[in-house]
């Protein structure tokens, strides 16, 4: 019995992820490394490079099973964590979301709307953009 006890509590250990990442209020997975910017690209562009950072933008939606895989695996990685944090300033998109997003040339429009417009199709999609963006 204590061998049957032994094994059905390392099975469930083994069950549970190692990393339970945090769902925010729109059903994506929020790192702490995760700016919460007013979502102007050139602004956000700016801030990495005043940071000596690439700029990088993360599509991810509510429901993703690649999105929870990539933060419970791989973001719940210390080194991996530390390495996006020392390198690169990190915003999250929603790929279907209405929150109003400047692109680089000016133009306004709703996340998912500028997804389309920057032929985001899948999640999790990581856009990394140069020093300087181009309209």
């Amino acid at each position: 019995m204590r061998h049957f006890l032994t094994a059905a509590f390392t099975t469930a250990m083994l069950a549970l992820p190692v990393h339970a990442a945090e769902l925010g209020d729109d059903g994506l997975h929020k790192e702490p490394w995760f700016h919460d910017t007013f979502k102007d690209m050139s602004d956000d562009l700016a801030t990495a490079n005043d940071e000596g950072k690439r700029f990088m933008v993360i599509w991810e939606q509510r429901g993703c099973i690649y999105c929870k895989k990539m933060h419970e695996e791989v973001f719940s990685d210390p080194e991996i964590a530390k390495y996006i944090t020392d390198n690169y300033y990190v915003v999250q998109m929603n790929l279907f979301g209405d929150v109003e997003v400047t692109d680089f040339d000016g133009e306004a429009l709703p996340e998912k709307e500028m997804a389309m417009k920057w032929g985001v199709m899948f999640t999790p999609t990581m856009m990394f953009f140069p020093e300087e963006a181009s309209d």
